[in-house]
């Protein structure tokens, strides 16, 4: 008798438990779709919309603190079944289920479950989406800081720090969506990448260096499959970067870019080409209504080519530029992982042309290391 109660208890807390976490998961998902039904894409059905939530949920992103924050990786113990394609953007989403020990299912498209999360809050003009990755690397070292512009210019900021602080906050804002038949979504981007020469005490501490990149991005997404990947999307964009400054230290210009990602399994590639709309020329320098720098595609090329791989909680990313009319261009390397729940560790290398604007023509080894509040998926 005193086995049976036992064994009535231990069923009886086991209910309990279950019912507990059901309850707590339905309620997640019951305020996941509370806080995104106003600003959800307008294709989304009840039926699309609480599947995304239930992926928010099985993510654990916390869409009332943090509604705008694609998900950073897919968990290593969830893959993907036909079962549950959710349509978004006219783009069949896979969503995952918890499976363990089955290598043979299909594999999550990374930047598909981004455009999932982001269409949960494409409307929502309270939100600003992440564009290009955040982060902050409290060290940045070169091997060569760049202190020939300052000395043109007439100014006292030399003397500069090998190693300085280095920030970049991107996001973007939807001006329009569905232009083309449930596709085609107008965006406003900006980036702005800083450098910091924090520990420079002898000059107070300056940002030596601040470049501002505001775009308009019309985003169209499909499902093509080519060579085995799926072309998940397109964009074309018109591109204005600039250092703000004036004088001999202005740096900018303007491009037309057109921006293709693919994707297969845990590993995406971007072509980005794009074509410099060109300037008049200046007539003294430090002429404003001139071009401030005439030879920048000499140095930065006419396009780049990027590739990410996801292993496990790992990101890998490599960047590509290069002028095929020179030896000139620049390669870039990034390493992502988990520090705690929110917050991923950084590394940084690039060995080339171009780490900011007012670098451009000047060869730079850096390094960086720091942490990344959005990542690329």
């Amino acid at each position: 008798m005193r086995t049976h109660f036992l064994i009535a208890v231990f069923l009886f807390h086991t209910a309990i438990a279950i019912a507990e976490n059901n309850s707590a998961n339905l309620s997640n998902e019951q305020k996941c779709m509370e806080a995104t039904v106003a600003g959800a894409d307008e294709s989304m059905t009840i039926r699309t919309l609480k599947e995304a939530c239930n992926l928010v949920v099985q993510q654990g992103i916390n869409t009332e603190n943090n509604p705008g924050n694609p998900i950073n990786s897919t968990p290593d113990n969830q893959t993907s079944t036909p079962e549950n394609a959710l349509q978004v953007e006219n783009t069949p989403v896979s969503l995952p289920t918890i499976t363990k020990n089955n290598a043979d299912a299909p594999q999550v498209g990374l930047l598909k479950n981004r455009l999932t999360i982001e269409a949960l809050n494409r409307s929502n003009r309270f939100i600003l989406m992440p564009h290009k990755r955040n982060y902050l690397l409290p060290a940045s070292y070169t091997n060569k800081p760049n202190e020939e512009p300052y000395h043109k210019a007439d100014t006292t900021f030399t003397n500069l720090n090998h190693t300085e602080a280095e920030l970049q906050l991107s996001v973007k804002i939807l001006l329009h969506e569905n232009l083309i038949d449930n596709n085609g979504h107008l965006y406003l981007g900006y980036t702005n990448h800083s450098l910091w020469q924090v520990y420079n005490r002898n000059l107070s501490a300056p940002f030596r260096e601040s470049d501002h990149e505001p775009e308009l991005i019309l985003t169209f997404t499909n499902n093509w499959e080519i060579l085995g990947f799926n072309n998940a999307v397109n964009e074309i964009i018109i591109n204005h970067e600039s250092n703000g400054q004036t004088g001999l230290l202005s740096r900018s210009w303007n491009r037309i870019m057109f921006t293709s990602v693919f994707e297969k399994g845990d590993f995406t590639f971007t072509i980005n080409p794009w074509y410099r709309l060109p300037e008049s020329r200046q007539e003294y320098p430090g002429d404003p209504r001139g071009d401030d720098n005439p030879d920048i595609s000499k140095y930065m090329g006419h396009g780049e080519l990027s590739a990410a791989y996801k292993y496990k909680s790992n990101i890998f990313n490599i960047q590509i530029r290069h002028n095929l009319d020179s030896d000139y261009g620049a390669v870039e390397l990034g390493w992502t992982f988990p520090v705690t729940k929110n917050i991923r560790g950084i590394i940084n290398y690039f060995d080339g042309y171009g780490h900011s604007l007012i670098d451009y023509n000047v060869h730079q080894r850096n390094i960086g290391l720091g942490i990344i509040f959005t990542d690329l998926f």
